[in-house]
């Protein structure tokens, strides 16, 4: 093997061109990596080859990333899975003794989200000599014929065929398991074109399949795709994983919090409180106790917790909104005064929703009045707003429209009426006679039907009141 040739030009490395991209009159410079010379001895002579390569640095610092704190959390031998060891056994006596090498094998693996299916799957495969080939679903999901589902079809077609029968050099092990949790969207409406692959998969695969899904699709999964007529024709076998019960959920925590606390000790402070708050609301799903704990145990400093992120202090519901402004609340100060609740912090509240708060406010602002001039300021107001409301959806002019509503009925309802005035929700005229047509019609064909019908049934042609 001849060494590698170091072209060396002013202290720097020079970047050759292999024609893989357009060609430069100049060259590129680099700056120098630091290499260490390796002495390679050969068998077959007594030359020495020397081979200048980069010696990667092992990084000792925390972990940053959330990406990787969560895959030092992930278990990597079968006595780390939350999984019951009897669901642990099915798996791995249908990976020792169903599959067959050289032969096509399904397993449908069903269970809750979060509930550590997939995360089984892969430690017993690779405890039973398997490397797992997973699915993903492609990103650039070119338009065919404007069917744009057409390239998924064709790429799931070449990973089922492709991938069981041909080796890849990444291979650790020399039999794969192909993982598929993401079905293309299309062969829920195109069912028989996913029987057909299956046929072609059971006559040319090599390879053992499992389809991932969770209990929330289960049903719609195995109803359309695999009926009990399908199951029993390519013998096709099902795993049910049950939630995880709350013994294997507390020993799972426990494995993980010292690795956190050892890797993310700078990011992360896990103590028994947290632990003990997660488990109490724990429903079985690992994946969300999992990011629980690792949220609730965040390190903050003093100054973040000091410091106002902005946010207001309190949630404002919509009815307490409309309450605090049918019915103002007056702070007195000598001859002044002003209002408990600002108008314009209750406007920004309702910015998205300003259409419904101000059908609301036309609903219920006439009940807390007590003169009718009042009533007639405040409805030449609401007039006014609904106008503005209906022609023009600027954002800006939006929050002013509202903060001008709010603040006409709360002035000019000088003396709210006090006594009890639930907030009732407003009236959907479209909505009514949708419904009075619809019971017009089921008496006018009843009255088609039975003529016999008693005299003092509802006239049709009269159901639909004025109002």
């Amino acid at each position: 093997m001849p060494p590698i040739k170091k072209i060396k030009s002013n202290g720097a490395w020079t970047l050759s061109n292999f024609d893989f991209g357009p060609s430069k009159n100049s060259t590129e410079i680099i700056n120098k990596p630091k290499m260490k010379k390796k002495i390679i001895t050969a068998d077959d002579d007594d030359d020495l080859d020397v081979v200048y390569c980069k010696i990667p640095k092992i990084n000792d610092k925390k972990m940053n990333n959330f990406s990787a704190i969560l895959n030092a959390c992930e278990p990597k031998e079968s006595s780390h899975l939350s999984v019951s060891k009897q669901k642990q056994n099915e798996l791995a006596d249908w990976l020792c003794f169903k599959t067959i090498r050289g032969k096509p094998r399904i397993l449908v693996l069903s269970g809750p989200s979060g509930c550590g299916k997939t995360i089984a799957l892969k430690v017993l495969a690779k405890e039973s000599g398997f490397d797992v080939v997973e699915w993903i679903t492609p990103m650039d999901t070119g338009v065919i014929d404007d069917y744009s589902s057409t390239r998924h079809s064709d790429k799931f077609f070449d990973f089922l065929i492709r991938t069981t029968r041909y080796n890849s050099v990444f291979n650790c092990n020399d039999r794969r398991l192909m993982l598929v949790k993401d079905i293309p969207n299309i062969y829920f409406f195109e069912k028989e074109n996913f029987h057909n692959l299956l046929d072609q998969y059971m006559k040319m695969g090599r390879e053992p399949l499992v389809f991932v899904v969770a209990d929330s699709e289960s049903s719609r999964v195995l109803y359309n795709l695999f009926p009990q007529d399908i199951i029993d024709k390519y013998e096709i076998d099902t795993i049910n994983i049950p939630s995880t019960t709350p013994t294997a959920m507390k020993n799972m925590i426990k494995r993980i919090s010292s690795i956190l606390n050892k890797n993310a000790g700078h990011m992360l402070d896990i103590k028994q409180d947290n632990i003990d708050e997660v488990l109490s609301n724990s429903i079985g799903d690992v994946r969300s106790t999992i990011y629980n704990l690792i949220f609730s145990s965040l390190k903050v400093t003093n100054e973040n917790l000091q410091k106002d992120c902005g946010s207001r202090g309190e949630s404002l519901g919509l009815l307490h909104g409309i309450g605090r402004v049918i019915n103002p609340k007056k702070i007195n100060n000598g001859n002044e005064w002003k209002f408990a609740h600002n108008p314009d912090d209750i406007a920004s509240y309702f910015q998205s929703q300003s259409s419904m708060f101000l059908y609301f406010l036309q609903e219920n602002y006439i009940n807390t009045i007590s003169t009718i001039e009042e009533v007639d300021k405040c409805a030449e107001i609401m007039s006014l707003c609904d106008t503005f409301n209906s022609q023009w959806q600027d954002i800006n002019l939006i929050k002013t429209n509202l903060s001008i509503c709010i603040r006409g009925v709360m002035i000019n309802n000088k003396n709210p009426v006090t006594k009890w005035n639930p907030v009732r929700k407003p009236k959907s005229d479209e909505l009514k006679i949708r419904r009075d047509l619809t019971i017009a019609e089921e008496n006018y064909y009843k009255k088609i039907i039975n003529p016999k019908l008693d005299k003092n049934t509802i006239d049709p042609d009269n159901i639909i009141d004025d109002n």
